[in-house]
């Protein structure tokens, strides 16, 4: 009987484990769907205008022959809203949508100054989309012809937008890959606003949509990462400069390496600092009843290229080039600073959390005129402790 017993327990507890090993129930076959690499969002005719970009799997084979298909397929609707235009690309694509692997998410002037809101909300409230995406602004050209573009370093045109990116950031300060995540926590704080990096496109422009583009060694048109967006609430009010964007990118520690040029102290012609490590500081405080910070930017630094006359080997030489470069620093992140009070108004340092972290109390005061206090009663000061450590495998110039 205890056999018997033992046998019926273990048949019961295969039949209870049959039943918990279900299948995926909204599972889709993968000749039912196109894999969605990248996202244009434009504003035509008072409609949203979506642009997908997805891939063609024939053409992604290393035997493939190039120039017989593009690897790439580009599906554009118009709609009032977001969901309609992308259903409404099956309309004209035997296959399904899949935005689960979307890279990045490329908006126009229009829609930015009109407001991201509403294609924000669409990206995280469908459970298909990770928010994992970075996205950017199409300055003087549409999402569209964006993603119509044919990139020459990476077969599928979404994937070189996507790492150029991510290269750029992290070698080239001006440039900032915002992922919508940090974009959407920004929107929703207090005391900081989001900012979004440019793209544009120069040379041209109907050339660089043929395969004609990557045929010969310099590309008939070329896509380029311009400048930072500054953000006021879910809006795009204006456009930050190569040098406010590398100062921005210094006070938000968000500069992994980056170079520039400085002007000689003493004779003509500059020299180039490579920075690879670098932290700021920021201490808010209250002066007088007014909001006070202070910036301190400590660095390292090489020296990249040198065209001074002064002999480098002298140590005095050296700690004159030294205090330029402080110098240089300090000037761009100040007028980083002035430049984004005065014109824009908009906290993107994020100076106004400090506030809330360090004044909780006078916090509530601030709150709601939080842009206002920014703009006309912020006053601050820049401090620079910067060092040069090498000069290369050789001293003084070649000549």
């Amino acid at each position: 009987m205890n056999v018997l017993t033992r046998i019926g327990a273990v048949i019961m507890a295969m039949i209870m484990l049959v039943m918990l090993l279900t299948g995926c129930w909204n599972r889709r076959e993968l000749n039912a769907i196109s894999v969605v690499l990248a996202m244009g969002i434009d504003w035509v005719d008072k409609q949203y205008q979506i642009s997908v970009q997805v891939s063609d799997p024939s053409q992604m084979s290393i035997n493939r022959s190039v120039g017989e298909r593009s690897p790439a397929i580009v599906f554009t609707e118009r709609a009032p809203t977001i969901f309609e235009a992308l259903r409404k690309i099956t309309t004209k694509a035997s296959r399904r949508m899949y935005l689960s692997h979307m890279r990045i998410v490329i908006l126009d002037e229009e829609v930015a100054k009109r407001g991201i809101r509403n294609p924000l909300d669409f990206l995280f409230r469908d459970h298909e989309v990770r928010p994992d995406f970075h996205m950017v602004v199409a300055r003087g050209c549409s999402a569209k012809e964006i993603l119509s573009f044919v990139t020459p370093m990476e077969v599928l045109p979404a994937m070189d937008l996507y790492k150029s990116l991510k290269v750029s950031e992290r070698a080239w300060a001006p440039t900032s890959a915002v992922n919508v995540v940090d974009m959407m926590q920004k929107s929703t704080k207090d005391g900081i606003e989001p900012v979004l990096t440019g793209i544009t496109l120069v040379g041209n422009r109907k050339k660089g949509m043929k395969m004609d583009n990557i045929k010969q060694p310099r590309s008939l048109a070329e896509y380029n990462y311009t400048g930072i967006g500054v953000m006021l609430d879910d809006r795009i009010v204006g456009w930050l400069n190569e040098s406010d964007s590398k100062g921005y990118s210094f006070i938000t520690n968000n500069v992994h390496s980056t170079v520039g040029h400085v002007a000689c102290p003493d004779s003509k012609g500059n020299f180039v600092v490579e920075v690879y490590n670098s932290k700021v500081k920021i201490t808010p405080s209250i002066r007088n009843g007014k909001p006070f910070v202070s910036v301190e930017l400590r660095s390292e630094a090489n020296i990249g290229e040198y065209h001074c006359q002064a002999d480098l080997t002298e140590i005095q030489v050296f700690s004159q080039l030294q205090q330029a470069a402080r110098e240089e620093q300090k000037k761009v992140l100040e007028n980083s600073i002035i430049h984004v009070q005065k014109r824009f108004g908009a906290d993107i340092f994020g100076f106004g959390e400090y506030f809330h972290m360090k004044y909780p109390g006078q916090w509530q005061a601030w709150k709601k005129i939080w842009p206002d206090v920014f703009q006309n009663e912020l006053k601050f000061e820049v401090i620079v402790k910067s060092e040069l450590r090498k000069t290369g495998k050789i001293t003084n110039s070649v000549h």
